[in-house]
């Protein structure tokens, strides 16, 4: 058995030869996938009333596309989430903002019992703080609730680490 202070020097050090070195490319599904496993794990995004009794569906399809992550939340509420990858670059991530749109628009026009749908943005930084804030401000001022994450490389370099340190101490 491996001591805390060891595991967590192990970590640290996988984690810096990782942001080194050669990470495996990351894409929207991974963040998406993130984003399901921190909900398993009772992890819930506190820009939207998550609880544990919401039900989350992934590619959830419409007439008109199909959304990454829909969130049917207990109070009767939704929340649609399109993720983007900020490595493809500024307008690839502002490009979600519209599809939020589409999406939350066709599920509020659904015979049901959604009291509201939230319109939401889940990116991951493209590598520029002013960028971030503009999207997250744009997200603001089109009625979009941002939820901003670290760049993919830091994501995907957090995931190998922990697969990384994890395999040695099995």
């Amino acid at each position: 058995m491996v001591g805390t202070e060891e595991f967590q020097k192990r970590i640290h050090e996988e984690a810096c030869l990782l942001m080194l070195g050669e990470l495996p490319l990351g894409l929207e599904s991974d963040l998406v996938r993130m984003f399901m496993e921190s909900f398993e794990c009772g992890i819930m995004e506190d820009r939207i009333p998550m609880t544990p009794n919401d039900t989350v569906v992934r590619e959830m399809s419409f007439r008109y596309g199909r959304a990454d992550i829909v969130i049917f939340h207990a109070d009767g509420s939704a929340s649609v989430i399109e993720a983007k990858d900020g490595s493809k670059g500024y307008n690839h991530v502002v490009s979600g903002i519209g599809q939020s749109a589409l999406y939350a628009s066709q599920l509020a026009m659904t015979k049901g019992a959604i009291s509201k749908v939230r319109k939401c943005l889940m990116w991951t930084s493209i590598g520029s703080i002013d960028a971030d804030s503009v999207i997250e401000d744009s997200c603001i001022s089109a009625g979009v609730v941002p939820l901003p994450w670290p760049s993919m490389r830091e994501l995907m370099a957090s995931l190998q680490a922990s697969r990384n340190v994890v395999e040695r101490i099995q």
